[in-house]
């Protein structure tokens, strides 16, 4: 299989994210956990996080009861990304369209997206991409082109978001190894970034932007049990963020290789990229893909440690930070490198500084 690349380049005008209230350190976290569930769930939550990496992280829902509703909810969330990116680049609500990507909607008709517009005061389109991880990917997929062939188009926003903690239920009974994974590994947030038609420079262009899977014949990896019309039958209560954890582990590499491979075949190289950004799936990146990919760790932009893997605002919350961070200078490529265990997906593009 290979992936499909969208035909141009957009400027990026503007970003931001938006992280819910304070970072949970693991020991709160842990606290948490013995309170709701009992020592030995928060012992083995600790063993968990040592592996992952993972120090923080960033939720909407209350750690002191069972089931919580999300505060901020996951528009309030996108919106606060949004205004930050209409910010930089001066737009206020002059957005000729709107797309938003989730898998934690705040309802699943309207889309999530439907309450973003509307409190943005969105006057224009819009469209929601039920996706995870790669969500970022096939929005550019849409985007580029939209941009390229119509010229009274001037500017897209894009915003993905997730408030997955929410699809936990701190109780005793519901509380496995697989949950315990996510609890621990997962975070919550939103990222968003504002597109504007190729000003044919090399600054702040999007290029390369490229979409491919390698799930035909497998069982997801990631995936939500109850709610959709093949099973609409929540028997845990409310639907549950399913997370076959072996084969996500033995597959991921691939997918970082298949997007690695696709981007070369354009011609770069490695040593063309003053960083690589990677999905946020862990906070042992830096390490696990120097080793792989025989580059310095420094060059690997390494989020998850202290937010957790945040799934469709991963990319969007991490492009935004490295943009805030001082660390780019003028000519810097940076390599985007996307990955989506539901059915194996990957995506990315190249960002030019």
């Amino acid at each position: 299989m290979t992936a499909h690349f969208s035909n141009g380049r957009v400027k990026l005008l503007g970003s931001g994210s938006e992280l819910p209230g304070d970072p949970i350190d693991n020991k709160s976290l842990y606290n948490g956990l013995a309170k709701q569930c009992g020592k030995t769930t928060a012992r083995k939550a600790a063993l968990i996080s040592r592996r992952l990496g993972i120090n923080s992280r960033h939720f909407c829902r209350d750690q002191d009861v069972g089931i919580s509703v999300a505060k901020p909810n996951a528009p309030q969330l996108c919106i606060q990304a949004m205004r930050q990116a209409q910010a930089e680049c001066d737009l206020n609500n002059s957005l000729d369209y709107l797309i938003g990507h989730t898998t934690s909607p705040h309802t699943l008709l309207p889309p999530n997206i439907a309450w973003v517009a509307d409190q943005l005061n969105h006057a224009g389109p819009y469209m929601e991409l039920r996706q995870a991880c790669t969500g970022f990917a096939n929005a550019l997929q849409i985007a580029i082109p939209m941009l390229a062939n119509d010229t009274s188009m001037k500017s897209i926003g894009i915003v993905g978001s997730e408030v997955g903690s929410i699809y936990f239920d701190l109780s005793k009974d519901f509380v496995d190894l697989e949950q315990l994974v996510n609890y621990v590994q997962m975070g919550d947030g939103a990222g968003a970034v504002i597109l504007g038609q190729d000003d044919n420079s090399n600054e702040s262009i999007i290029s390369d932007a490229y979409i491919g899977h390698i799930g035909n014949g497998k069982e997801p990896g990631f995936y939500m049990e109850g709610g959709g019309s093949n099973d609409v039958y929540c028997k845990a209560g409310l639907p549950v963020f399913r997370h076959n954890v072996t084969d996500v582990r033995e597959r991921g590499e691939a997918l970082f290789s298949k997007g690695l491979e696709a981007v070369l075949s354009r011609g770069y190289k490695l040593d063309d990229f003053a960083y690589i950004l990677p999905h946020q799936v862990n906070g042992h990146l830096a390490k696990l893909l120097s080793e792989h990919l025989n580059v310095a760790e420094s060059r690997i932009v390494v989020d998850a440690d202290s937010l957790g893997n945040l799934g469709s605002a991963a990319i969007w919350v991490s492009l935004d930070r490295l943009r805030q961070s001082g660390r780019l200078k003028k000519g810097d490529k940076v390599l985007i490198l996307g990955a989506e265990a539901t059915k194996y997906l990957y995506g990315g593009f190249v960002f030019h500084c």
